[in-house]
């Protein structure tokens, strides 16, 4: 009966590895533990949304507004055609990237404004993912293994 299935031994490793990986950082544990670093991107974010704009001086250019943010979804929410079970955190970039403006940037406006340059091919910039999270990694309600690359962020910036 093994001798059948000697080819997909590689990826079930791969899967269950990722399992055992994506359960160790999975929120349902009792106490979660983070890194400082995730510790203080949580905290910015959650002061971010929760200010009211009060001190909120001398942050220009520090892509304040641009923030990761994450919700807890099943595979099938993401709507790419997957039928399972299978949860994940997904992070995603959101927020305004106005204070990251540059002088580039108000060039283009003022030359997109007087008609100097085609409106279409002038883009703000926008609060983009910098870096990815590792792949995911499941099996649909077929048993079919699956592997999602660049699917949720892992840092965020205004480009």
């Amino acid at each position: 009966m093994s001798e059948d299935y000697p080819d997909q031994f590689d990826e079930v490793v791969d899967f269950i590895q990722a399992t055992i990986k994506r359960l160790r950082r999975s929120p349902d544990k009792q106490t979660p533990i983070f890194s400082r670093r995730e510790r203080n991107r949580q905290n910015a974010a959650t002061n971010i949304e929760n200010s009211n704009k009060k001190g909120r001086r001398n942050q220009k250019g520090k892509n304040r507004g641009c923030v990761l943010t994450e919700i807890h979804l099943n595979v099938t929410d993401l709507d790419l055609g997957y039928e399972t079970k299978e949860e994940l955190i997904f992070r995603y970039c959101s927020g305004s990237c106005d204070a990251a403006e540059t002088t580039y940037d108000k060039i283009l406006k003022n030359l997109t404004r007087k008609k100097k340059l085609v409106t279409d091919k002038v883009r703000q910039a926008c609060c983009r993912p910098t870096a990815f999270d590792d792949d995911l990694s499941f099996l649909d309600d077929n048993l079919v293994y699956h592997i999602l690359k660049k699917h949720s962020a892992k840092r965020c910036g205004c480009v």
